[in-house]
């Protein structure tokens, strides 16, 4: 991919992260190392980076509500993040994570649209 190519991926309307949530952390950190080769570096005592090589490549948390399955959620890019919730629910979405700011990142949400599969949204700290 070029470097423009690159560039276009991280804005507005584009994929942009993939979050592991799990209950079980360790379990998920040796089957995913030993699968693709990622190693974790701790971001928060509540949050773990993979990545490949030097490069992050996605996050891994534990499951935050009891009885929460073990899933994938992907994060697309946006102009704003509150604007954006605020549309989902008038679309017949739902927030399950209100907007929040993440120290030295960014802000997210995370929505299930009106089949209850669930997306993340991201702004990036600005600079």
């Amino acid at each position: 991919m070029s470097e423009n190519e690159s560039s276009m991926c991280s804005g507005p309307g584009y994929f942009s992260w993939n979050e592991l949530v799990t209950t079980d952390v360790a379990g998920a950190t040796a089957f995913y190392s030993g699968l693709l080769g990622w190693t974790t570096t701790p971001f928060s005592p509540e949050y773990t980076l993979f990545q490949k090589a030097d490069q992050s490549v996605g996050g891994l948390m534990k499951s935050p509500r009891p009885g929460m399955p073990a899933q994938w959620v992907s994060y697309v890019s946006v102009e704003d993040v509150d604007a954006t919730a605020a549309k989902a629910a008038e679309l017949g979405g739902q927030v399950v994570l209100p907007p929040m700011d993440v120290t030295d990142v960014g802000r997210i949400a995370v929505l299930l649209d009106p089949q209850n599969a669930p997306i993340g949204i991201f702004k990036p700290m600005a600079g």
